[in-house]
């Protein structure tokens, strides 16, 4: 392994982030602009400033996926546990780098929460870890980073900061009253799944089962000798749940609610698909195949060790419920797709949309989303394809208030739904024969593959027609990994997006790290290649 220096090229993306919404509002174009672009998570806070969502609820991985026992002991500790840093790492550092990757300009702050605040070392090293990241852009657009505790001590005033864009919403930003781009409340429902079902837009069919009012509060404090033990287990600022021996009020309505969405899943014939309100990285959906899968689906709704459903609707609360956060959504399986692409696009002022790209999903075997692939010769063919579900999507978010980037996710069918009065699927004949469009997903913000059309030029000038982003975690330091892909990385093949290493939660003190990466190919199968070699010497990071 050579120790010589890596001559890493200069790269200048070909537009930015502040850039498009300046574009989607010329009138607020003299406002400075600050940029909080982490993730957020709903079952337990990341770390001691940064505390989890109560209202907002997201269902990311963590969230469905760690039983109440270990979120419990994980909430009772006195100090971040191993599984709240491992989350922090990716929603702290890894997320937003990759985004501040492309904001643009030193006078657009970009908002950090540090994965360990009050270790002065550990703040030195988020801060390093980010501007080893945005090192390799050109001058002019490098942002401004700044670094808080949480979201409670942005430093608003002092940065000269008009208003705030957001990734996703945190609690703490309402509580603080911070100026912002879009309203959260807006900005949550426009993400939410029942949103997108019954907007309108061109879906698959779906039956949205909302929840009948909220957990019934404590009345004295009290409820019953199960509720007392668990509050005391929980501790101070962990997820409350109603425990399944509940025998007051709170479990009559919490079992009345399970009962009330089982009875619709059981009721329902595979193939179908069924989704939490608000996911994260493609968790909350569950793809039921068949009666086996609808089965297992049940089994992990109910089952008291996972509590997916026990977790959600003890979050539903008299401050929520008017979000309907509880609400679940059952839709018809798009048949035999053709393709599956990421479409993303600027929304204006006025509600109308400018295409930045199309590209392709890559999701694995759990339907996590682990990156996307886009052929930049095939864009303006792409463009023509989704423009009319792509109007139609910019005018229903922007009639709502919402300006700025969008990402919609495209299953495309050659079957041509004969009557479709109350979805309106899309239909396109771009590429001389007609295809239905239906969106299975809609992101209101900034979406994991907005980097790949920013870098058309960096990777078209240099003989490359496609590019790939993705996740990876390897043992081992950036500086290793680079020097394994040397070559790639001088020649502008490959350049890293966000990178943090850790050496903190194990015990042999060797580095491990999680990025996000990108390369380019010559042609489709030269990329693939690429990706293949990466991917066999390091393991995927989902969401």
């Amino acid at each position: 392994m050579g120790s010589a220096t890596i001559n890493l090229p200069t790269i200048h993306l070909d537009t930015t982030l502040t850039d498009l919404y300046k574009l989607a509002d010329p009138s607020t174009a003299h406002l400075r602009l600050g940029l909080v672009l982490c993730g957020v998570n709903s079952a337990i806070a990341l770390t001691p400033s940064f505390p989890r969502n109560k209202k907002y609820l997201y269902q990311d991985s963590p969230f469905n996926n760690i039983p109440p026992a270990e979120l419990k002991d994980a909430t009772a500790s006195s100090t971040t546990t191993d599984l709240q840093r491992s989350i922090a790492l990716k929603y702290l550092s890894l997320i937003p780098q990759r985004d501040a990757f492309i904001t643009g300009g030193p006078h657009t702050p970009t908002i950090f929460f540090n994965v360990s605040p009050g270790s002065a070392s550990q703040e030195a090293h988020d801060r390093h870890e980010a501007e080893a990241t945005i090192a390799v852009l050109s001058p002019e657009q490098r942002p401004k980073l700044v670094f808080c505790s949480g979201p409670a001590e942005i430093p608003v005033k002092e940065l000269g900061v008009d208003r705030l864009a957001v990734k996703v919403m945190l609690d703490d930003l309402e509580r603080k009253g911070y100026p912002l781009v879009v309203n959260q409340e807006t900005q949550w429902f426009l993400n939410s799944k029942a949103g997108l079902a019954e907007s309108g837009l061109p879906t698959p069919r779906a039956e949205v089962v909302d929840v009948e009012g909220f957990v019934p509060p404590l009345a004295g404090g009290e409820c019953c000798e199960v509720c007392r033990a668990e509050d005391d287990v929980v501790g101070k600022g962990g997820m409350r749940l109603v425990p399944a021996g509940c025998k007051g009020a709170r479990g009559r309505w919490m079992r009345g609610q399970m009962k009330r969405i089982v009875k619709k899943v059981d009721a329902r014939q595979a193939p179908f698909v069924f989704k939490t309100q608000q996911t994260f990285g493609g968790a909350g959906t569950w793809v039921v195949s068949d009666e086996e899968k609808k089965r297992e689906l049940v089994k992990t709704l109910m089952d008291d060790e996972t509590g997916v459903l026990r977790k959600l609707l003890s979050q539903v609360t008299a401050k929520n419920q008017q979000m309907k956060p509880g609400s679940v959504v059952l839709s018809e399986m798009v048949r035999d797709p053709v393709g599956d692409y990421g479409v993303t696009f600027l929304v204006g002022k006025e509600g109308e949309a400018t295409f930045l790209a199309a590209s392709e999903q890559m999701i694995n075997e759990d339907n996590a989303w682990i990156g996307s692939t886009i052929n930049y010769a095939r864009q303006e063919r792409l463009k023509k394809k989704f423009e009319g579900i792509m109007r139609q999507t910019a005018e229903w978010v922007g009639k709502h208030g919402y300006i700025g980037p969008v990402g919609i996710d495209v299953l495309e069918t050659k079957d041509i739904p004969k009557n479709e009065p109350v979805q309106g699927n899309g239909i396109s004949s771009a590429d001389g024969e007609k295809t239905a469009h239906y969106i299975v997903d809609l992101n209101v913000r900034t979406s994991g593959s907005l980097a790949l059309p920013l870098l058309k030029g960096h990777f078209t000038t240099r003989g490359m027609t496609c590019a790939s982003s993705f996740s990876t975690t390897l043992r081992g330091s950036r500086k290793q990994f680079m020097e394994t892909w040397r070559e790639e990385f001088e020649t502008g093949r490959m350049l890293i997006m966000a990178w943090y290493e850790d050496s903190t939660g194990n015990e042999e003190k060797e580095v491990e790290s999680i990025g996000d990466v990108v390369v380019g190919g010559k042609d489709e199968k030269d990329l693939q290649d690429l990706m293949k070699r990466v991917r066999e010497s390091t393991e995927e990071v989902t969401f």
